[in-house]
């Protein structure tokens, strides 16, 4: 894909596993987990990261602030 630059994460997890983190009390918990992907993905300089979960994309969007896409919305766009 043109223009593409993709570095990939090595963090076994977002922290959020299924609805464990929503839970109240094992939201610290998922945060702690979830924190070094949450520092990849803001060290990453983008704006933007991917990621084929939908609610491992809700976790890394509320643990980072960025917007989180998934890779099929990607490659709509590039190749329409």
């Amino acid at each position: 894909m043109p223009g593409l630059e993709l570095n990939e994460s090595t963090a076994a997890c977002c922290g959020l596993a299924g609805s464990y983190g929503y839970k109240a009390e094992k939201y610290d918990i998922a945060m702690d987990v979830g924190a070094g992907l949450f520092e990849f993905v803001r060290a990453s300089g983008s704006d933007t990261a991917v990621c084929d979960s939908e609610i491992c994309r809700w976790q890394i969007a509320h643990g980072t602030g960025k917007e989180l896409r998934h890779p099929i919305e990607i490659l709509r766009e590039a190749y329409g």
